[in-house]
């Protein structure tokens, strides 16, 4: 009896020991960083020929893994998609090899590859179907990026809308375009009854971080979730008490903003987030119209950082209940004039392989 005894407390000492060497992957994770980037594509020139800006994917990609992100987040626009203005346009599935080819290159994979995973969801270029049919563009999405993504969304949009947990973090990427025309101008909203189902089922879980590719209140393209200010409205208070930020792309400059979480009334503001637009290599938007002012459409947002001419991913680091949030980015990627006009040209560098990069803006916040 006594041989048993001890042969007992033999295995239950040795499980103490062997549990108390290792945390669980929860507690391992409850403080770690990840990477946000977005918009990617390119015009036809350079290192764009195949509708992806490849030097800025490249360089990206290497600097966020060499910093530390354990997977990536990408709202959006990663092609140029399949448009009636790019000439001889090539497949979606073209540019979406040359793009994977190019963050696989600096370490970057979907989900089930190796290396430091990518999380994306689409943006208006991904959605365009202004030569081939709609059923073309959705395949290409699904067979080179959705069917490698978590198939957790809606029924209807599996591959393109989806939820996961990392440690004491839950993320939810919203498929904004599932309703938009072959434009993409109209009609931009999400699932909120799934995102509300999502939310429940994850009750425990401290820290949201939604991220779509569109902002919730326009900076320069007024095509986003203001569209629908109540939906947006609704999207914004739901996540509110377990989340400060909200990440999103569209306009190709870095931008950051306090935005207002507001009452069922749409006036009174009940709290406030931070709304940051993130650029990582798309043509910067004074090369064919004028540069943004730096005013929002809304007068409640307050605008706390604006950067032109910047390529970069943001560094978000969760430790405990404070969020830190890091623009690391490079002024290397292009150069610009202005003409008698007062009209901006941009040249852009392919040698990104000397491209410097630094933190150029930043911000913490701590839930409570």
């Amino acid at each position: 009896m006594k041989r048993n005894l001890h042969k007992k407390m033999f295995v239950i000492t040795l499980l103490f020991v062997l549990l108390a060497g290792c945390d669980s992957p929860r507690k391992m994770s409850n403080s770690f960083s990840f990477a946000v980037i977005c918009d990617t594509r390119s015009y036809a020139e350079n290192s764009g020929q195949e509708g992806v800006n490849t030097a800025a994917v490249e360089a990206i990609s290497r600097e966020l893994v060499r910093n530390g992100s354990k997977f990536v987040i990408a709202p959006g626009d990663f092609i140029c998609g399949n448009v009636s203005w790019y000439p001889n346009v090539p497949s979606n599935d073209v540019q979406y090899s040359t793009l994977l080819k190019a963050a696989a290159s600096g370490g970057v994979t979907l989900q089930h590859g190796p290396g430091v995973p990518l999380y994306a969801v689409r943006g208006n270029h991904e959605a365009y179907h202004q030569v081939d049919p709609k059923e073309v563009a959705e395949k290409a999405w699904i067979d080179n990026v959705g069917n490698f993504l978590p198939q957790n969304g809606p029924k209807c949009e599996l591959g393109y809308s989806y939820s996961f947990v990392h440690g004491n973090a839950l993320f939810i990427s919203a498929d904004q375009y599932m309703a938009a025309s072959n434009k993409c101008k109209n009609n931009i909203y999400v699932d909120q009854e799934w995102i509300d189902k999502v939310l429940a089922e994850n009750k425990e879980i401290t820290h949201v971080f939604l991220y779509g590719h569109t902002p919730a209140f326009a900076a320069k393209h007024q095509d986003c979730l203001a569209e629908f200010p109540k939906r947006r409205d609704v999207l914004m208070r739901s996540i509110a008490d377990r989340s400060g930020v909200y990440f999103c792309g569209h306009d190709h400059f870095y931008a950051r903003g306090k935005i207002p979480v507001y009452a069922e009334d749409g006036k009174t503001i009940l709290s406030w987030m931070q709304q940051v637009i993130t650029p990582s290599g798309a043509p910067f938007l004074g090369d064919f119209s004028p540069k943004w002012d730096g005013k929002y459409s809304n007068p409640d947002v307050v605008a706390e950082s604006y950067i032109d001419n910047a390529m970069g991913y943001q560094l978000v680091t969760i430790n405990g209940k404070t969020v830190t949030v890091e623009f690391y980015a490079t002024l290397d990627g292009s150069s610009w004039t202005q003409d008698k006009d007062g009209k901006y040209k941009y040249t852009y560098n392919d040698d990104w392989e000397n491209w410097i990069f630094k933190k150029i803006d930043g911000f913490s916040y701590t839930l409570h």
